[in-house]
């Protein structure tokens, strides 16, 4: 009797163990195909804001924010080539921003279920039983200069210090974290700055246990991305004519000349 007993409890383990296993399985599934489709939708929001922006660009402001002898030192002397390269330089740094807010962030708060922080400069908010983690998002590790660095360690500390009754209450342990979408730093606070940085693989390994999850990230986009590609590169070229036409003006609605490559050193 007491073999049969012991057989039955090992045959309840492995059954209640491979139902588990299942369950697990049919979770990781639903979780993934969710992440995808989160995935394309934020990926269709981020060329719909892209579209949009160039759409609405105006060159006159552009222009103000670049410095002109850069395109003759570069070789630039006619308007199809300078706008080129004034667009490309604009959308590289506005990109920045929109894949920040329109795919990090969103995927952030799915992933970690996490309710958005009411702190200045904080974006996030994770507590586990023995602590509290605030966390401000970025997109890349390169945001900040040392003047935001010194501000975004003081808003740490503000919100530190509005929570230390409550989290000493509870007995847990306040952590500031820098996190970057992208990236490869994992480095404890500093003297110079007080909060842990976390990018890349080291943050969202850090959220969801997994050390290839940002790996996964990009095989999730499939092909998603090509199928955007062609409806941005008519909004590039509707931008690159526009502006074209605006500089190549007789009258432009700005002054704007490149000086002629062909010019003697010598003339006045």
């Amino acid at each position: 009797m007491a073999s049969i007993a012991k057989l039955r409890e090992k045959s309840y383990v492995a059954a209640k163990a491979l139902l588990s296993l299942i369950t697990y399985r049919r979770t990781n599934l639903m979780e993934t195909d969710q992440l995808e489709e989160l995935i394309q939708q934020c990926l269709a929001r981020f060329y719909r804001r892209r579209i949009a922006a160039l759409d609405k660009l105006n060159l006159k402001k552009v222009l103000r924010r670049k410095n002109p002898y850069l395109f003759r030192a570069n070789g630039i002397s006619n308007a199809p080539e300078m706008i080129t390269e004034l667009l490309t330089a604009h959308i590289s740094s506005s990109d920045e921003g929109i894949f920040g807010d329109e795919f990090f962030e969103p995927l952030f708060k799915f992933i970690t279920k996490s309710p958005i922080a009411a702190a200045k400069g904080i974006d996030f908010v994770i507590e586990t039983d023995d602590a509290y983690q605030a966390i401000s998002l970025k997109s890349g590790p390169n945001a900040f200069n040392s003047s935001q660095v010194a501000k975004q360690t003081q808003q740490f500390r503000e919100m530190e210090s509005s929570l230390r009754a409550t989290l000493r209450s509870l007995r847990k342990q306040f952590i500031p974290i820098m996190g970057c979408g992208y990236g490869k730093v994992n480095s404890p606070p500093t003297s110079a700055r007080g909060y842990y940085k976390l990018a890349g693989q080291a943050l969202w390994e850090k959220v969801t246990g997994d050390p290839d999850f940002y790996l996964k990230l990009v095989r999730l986009m499939r092909d998603d991305p090509d199928g955007h590609r062609p409806v941005f590169k008519q909004a590039w070229d509707r931008a690159v004519n526009r502006f074209v036409i605006l500089v190549t003006d007789e009258n432009p609605p700005f002054p704007l000349t490149l000086p002629s490559p062909h010019r003697g050193r010598g003339s006045g």
